[in-house]
């Protein structure tokens, strides 16, 4: 992020944009995804998604303000259909096995961004700059068409994916939804700032994208084990309780001994990977029936992202206006320890309601 904000004289707020383009279509799209399954073979949508994610993935690695946010947009477009078609997908697929489907799909999302921070420094110094380093995923991304290509061409039917409507008036599902918007907007602010956070502070920006991509592998086993131990308790309070907790741990730690910061990469992953797990886990726990539990997981993703997307940009404008990182950092604690209140009425209740 500070090699393309270097090159483009981008302001921090203006880069942070980057980042809430693809959590807007996620927020947009999430709703209305069991509504498209059921329109369309599945098959072909993920297909075709593969294919504009690779497009627009390379078009960012052309260089430029306009290749780089259109690019953007159009990947992060795609990739939000891919996320909210799949659940629908899995969900018509199997009744059973909820809590461990869950965790699989969750902590493959956070094993695909770990991937990436690990390896972005790598290829920017191998190949040259910041634009091929972008530009790589197309590869993946072209792999992952070329793997769907036959499973498009034999689909014929939609799946029959339940179509659940927003709950507007149900109060666990507002819990719901404002955990997801909260866990996310913090994780995505994370992910987006850290690795400059950890250059300010001195650290070289391999180093620094070394310690981001360790907070996210640490993620991947939370992200995995919420759901299951959730799924056996009939009160989550004790989960959320550790997540936020060690979350605050880790940014404490990043903000007041910075120097330790390989030590606080463990508490800050499992504070934000177990949240992940968690919201995710939630609607299937709450839902009196499909329907209600589609609707939850719809309004959840749909609430959450939209509140998510302005997270990125928002830490980067108070770096912009404090000129130092302590401010950035003291809004991403704000982001974490709200969570607790925002989620407690969903936590707390036993059933469904």
């Amino acid at each position: 992020m500070a090699d393309v904000r270097a090159e483009l004289g981008l302001s921090a707020a203006a880069a942070g944009l980057l980042t809430t383009g693809p959590l807007l279509c996620l927020g947009i799209l999430a709703p209305l995804g069991p509504r498209i399954a059921r329109r369309y073979p599945v098959e072909r949508i993920i297909a075709l998604a593969l294919l504009c994610t690779a497009i627009g993935t390379a078009l960012r690695g052309l260089g430029g303000i306009a290749p780089l946010y259109l690019g953007t947009l159009m990947a992060g477009a795609a990739i939000a259909l891919t996320q909210v078609v799949t659940p629908a997908w899995v969900r018509a697929k199997t009744d059973q096995g909820a809590g461990l489907l869950t965790g699989l799909f969750s902590t493959a999302l956070v094993a695909g961004a770990t991937i990436a921070t690990f390896t972005a420094i790598p290829f920017e110094e191998a190949l040259g700059g910041w634009e091929p380093s972008l530009a790589i995923w197309a590869l993946p991304a072209l792999i992952g068409f070329a793997v769907w290509v036959p499973y498009a061409l034999r689909a014929r039917e939609p799946v029959a994916a339940t179509v659940g409507h927003p709950l507007w008036r149900n109060r666990t599902a507002w819990s719901i939804a404002l955990l997801m918007g909260l866990q996310s907007m913090a994780f995505f602010s994370t992910i987006s700032w850290l690795p400059e956070i950890l250059v300010d502070d001195g650290m070289s920006e391999g180093y620094a994208g070394f310690l981001s991509g360790v907070t996210q592998l640490v993620q991947m086993i939370p992200a995995f084990a919420m759901p299951v131990l959730a799924a056996r308790r009939e009160t989550q309070l004790d989960l959320l309780l550790v997540i936020v907790g060690t979350a605050l741990v880790g940014l404490l730690g990043v903000m007041l001994l910075p120097d330790l910061s390989l030590l606080w990469m463990v508490p800050l992953g499992i504070g934000q990977g177990g949240a992940l797990g968690l919201a995710l886990m939630l609607p299937v726990l709450r839902g009196r029936d499909p329907g209600e539990v589609a609707g939850m997981t719809a309004m959840a993703m749909g609430v959450g992202y939209l509140i998510a997307a302005g997270g990125p940009a928002l830490v980067g404008a108070v770096h912009d206006i404090s000129d130092e990182w302590n401010w950035p950092l003291g809004v991403l604690l704000v982001m974490t320890i709200v969570q607790l209140p925002a989620a407690l009425h969903a936590v707390m209740k036993g059933k469904p309601t």
